[in-house]
């Protein structure tokens, strides 16, 4: 499987929480992103090569930011989840449900962001291959 493929299949992976939105998700706690690494520069890096690690490294904090986000509003939608299920009366349930509509809605549009910056990491990948710098997956 190429780079990029597993780098999609990696986001798809990370982003499965999103479905079934209604239920809580089946995220464990304690486990986190798994963010990309940045490209580290060499000091005999050629200018085209600290170019091409420079437009990597902004592609991958871009995606790292918003995976962050998607797991930050996750969390938040999870924590609802749980107040909607353990909430003794009507009004606290009715609460957390319009509390969450919007982070669901939230949550989607990250995760969409979180594709497209996935194959903008994949195509800075690609250009830093051809520029001769070879990244670590």
């Amino acid at each position: 499987m190429s780079g990029g493929a597993r780098l999609f299949v990696g986001v798809l992976v990370a982003l499965a929480p999103l479905i079934g939105a209604g239920t809580r998700a089946q995220t464990p706690p304690a486990q986190r992103p798994e963010y990309l690494p940045f490209a580290e520069f060499a000091s005999d890096d050629s200018a085209a090569q600290q170019s091409a690690k420079r437009s990597y490294n902004d592609a991958v904090e871009r995606y790292n930011k918003a995976l962050y986000d998607y797991h930050v509003t996750l969390g938040q939608l999870n924590q609802l989840v749980d107040t909607y299920n353990g909430a003794g009366t009507g009004a606290e349930r009715e609460k957390a449900r319009a509390d969450a509509a919007p982070l669901r809605v939230k949550l989607e549009a990250l995760r969409r962001d979180a594709v497209t910056l996935a194959a903008a990491v994949d195509q800075a990948r690609r250009k830093a291959s051809q520029a001769g710098v070879t990244l670590t997956p």
